[in-house]
C-alpha cells in the first residue's frame, strides 16, 4: 500500500500502540505518544479526525505542528495537563455523606433536633455531582427558554454544535485556555451563531470504549463512568458543545483553525424550538453533556464547566425569573417525629428560642441538652438515624 492510505494506516496503528502502552507506561507518556501520532496522521494524511458521542467531523490544520509545541521533547509537563478531571471524580467536601442536625421542632415544649445527610453539593464530589448536574441542567434550560432569551433571539433556530480546535490550539496553560474560549466564540459567531450555552469537554472516548458501549447497549459515557479504570477509556482532546441560537450558518472552510459540526437527525439539523417537547429534549441533551463535563483539580469550585456567550451572556441580561424559580425551590413542610410540631431550620430556631431558653425567659424544652450539643458542634446522638428527615 502506498500514498495517503498507507500513511493513515501507519498513523492509526501507532495510535493503537499508544493506547496499548497506556497501562504499562503511565498516562503522561502515553498521551505524549498519542499526540505525536495524531500530529503525524494530520500532517501526512488528508486531515485530523475528531469525534464525539453526537457526531464526527474532520479538521484540516493549516500546516504541520512542531512536536516541541506539545511538551513532547524537551520541556516541562504543561500546566493544565494532569489537572483535568471529570465531574464527580474529585474529592468529596468535608462532612459530605455524614449525618448533621438541620432542623429543630418549633414546639417550645419539645425542641427535638432532626437530622439529614449533609451534601457538599460540589460538582467534583462523587456523592453530589449527580445533583449538581440536575440543578445546572434545569437552570440552563430555564435560561435558554426564558421570555428574555426568546425575545432577544426571535426568529432564530436553537441547535447543538460541536466546536473543535485544531491541534495547535490545544490549551496547555490557563492563559491559553482563556484564549481558546475567546477565539472559539469569535469563530462560531462569525459563522452565524448568535449566542447560547457552552459546555467544555477536555476528553473524547476511545474507539474501544465506543465499541464496548455499543455492545452493552449503553451511551458511551454512561458505559465509561461505570468502569473501575475510567481514565483508560478516554483521551485528551478539548472541544466545546454549544446549544446556541443561530441564523444561517456558513460552512467550515479548509485551512481554518477550527471545525464545527451541527448535530442532525435523519439528515436534518435538529432545531429544538420546532419540537413540541422542546424542554424535555433540551434537558436530555444537556444532562448527557454534563455527565462528562470537566473541572480542574484544585479549582473544582471556581472553574466554569458551563458558560454563556453572545446573546445569552450575563452581560446581555441577568438572571431571569425562570432561573430564579429553579434556584429558589420552596422547602417542603416537615413535622417532628416526636410531637408532630413543625420543623424549622437551625438558624431560625436559634433566633426564636435559644437565648430565651438559655437566659430563663421561657422554660427550657424537653431536648435542651441535645440542642446545646447541636449548637456546640458536637456529633449527633446514637439515635440520630431514627430522626432523619
Amino acid at each position: 500500500m502506498s500514498g495517503p492510505d498507507a500513511t493513515l494506516t501507519l498513523g492509526t496503528s501507532a495510535c493503537e500502540k499508544a493506547e496499548d502502552w497506556y497501562d504499562s507506561q503511565g498516562k503522561i507518556k502515553a498521551e505524549w505518544l498519542f499526540t505525536a501520532c495524531l500530529i503525524n496522521c494530520s500532517s501526512l494524511s488528508s486531515g485530523l479526525g475528531v469525534s464525539c458521542s453526537h457526531g464526527e467531523s474532520t479538521a484540516i490544520p493549516p500546516e504541520p505542528v512542531a512536536l516541541t509545541n506539545w511538551g513532547i521533547e524537551p520541556g516541562p509537563i504543561p500546566e493544565l495537563y494532569d489537572k483535568w478531571i471529570l465531574v464527580g471524580r474529585g474529592e468529596k467536601g468535608e462532612g459530605c455523606g455524614e449525618l448533621a442536625a438541620a432542623y429543630i421542632c418549633d414546639n417550645p415544649e419539645c425542641g427535638k433536633p432532626h437530622y439529614t445527610v449533609f451534601h457538599c453539593r460540589r460538582k467534583a464530589c462523587p456523592n453530589c455531582y449527580g445533583d449538581w448536574i440536575l440543578h445546572q441542567r434545569d437552570k440552563a434550560v430555564a435560561r435558554l427558554l426564558s421570555s428574555e432569551s426568546m425575545q432577544r433571539n426571535k426568529g432564530k433556530r436553537l441547535v447543538h454544535i460541536v466546536l473543535s480546535p485544531s491541534e495547535e490550539l490545544k490549551p496547555q496553560t490557563h492563559a491559553e485556555l482563556d484564549l481558546l474560549f475567546d477565539e472559539g466564540y469569535r469563530y462560531i459567531k462569525g459563522k452565524g451563531a448568535e449566542g447560547g450555552l457552552v459546555i467544555f469537554h477536555a476528553f473524547r472516548a476511545t474507539k474501544e470504549a465506543k465499541r464496548k458501549a455499543r455492545k452493552a447497549g449503553l451511551k458511551v459515557w454512561e458505559w465509561i463512568r461505570a468502569q473501575d479504570n475510567v481514565e483508560q477509556w478516554y483521551r485528551y482532546s478539548p472541544h466545546m458543545h454549544l446549544i446556541t441560537f443561530v441564523n444561517h450558518l456558513k460552512p467550515p472552510e479548509k485551512g481554518e483553525k477550527w471545525v464545527y459540526k451541527t448535530i442532525t437527525r435523519d439528515k436534518k439539523v435538529v432545531d429544538f424550538l420546532r419540537k413540541a417537547k422542546r424542554e424535555k429534549e433540551l434537558k436530555a441533551v444537556i444532562y448527557y453533556l454534563l455527565t462528562h463535563a470537566v473541572t480542574l483539580k484544585g479549582e473544582e469550585d471556581s472553574f466554569h464547566s458551563l458558560r454563556w456567550f453572545g446573546s445569552c451572556g450575563y452581560n446581555k441580561f441577568k438572571t431571569t425569573r425562570e432561573e430564579e424559580e429553579v434556584i429558589e425551590q420552596p422547602e417542603r413542610e416537615m413535622k417532628c417525629k416526636i410531637c408532630g410540631g413543625t420543623l424549622i431550620p437551625l438558624w431560625k430556631w436559634y433566633e426564636r428560642w435559644y437565648e430565651a431558653m438559655e437566659y430563663g425567659d421561657v422554660d427550657r424544652c424537653r431536648y435542651w441538652d441535645e440542642v446545646v450539643d447541636v449548637f456546640s458542634g458536637n456529633g449527633p446522638p446514637d439515635d440520630a438515624e431514627d430522626f432523619v428527615v
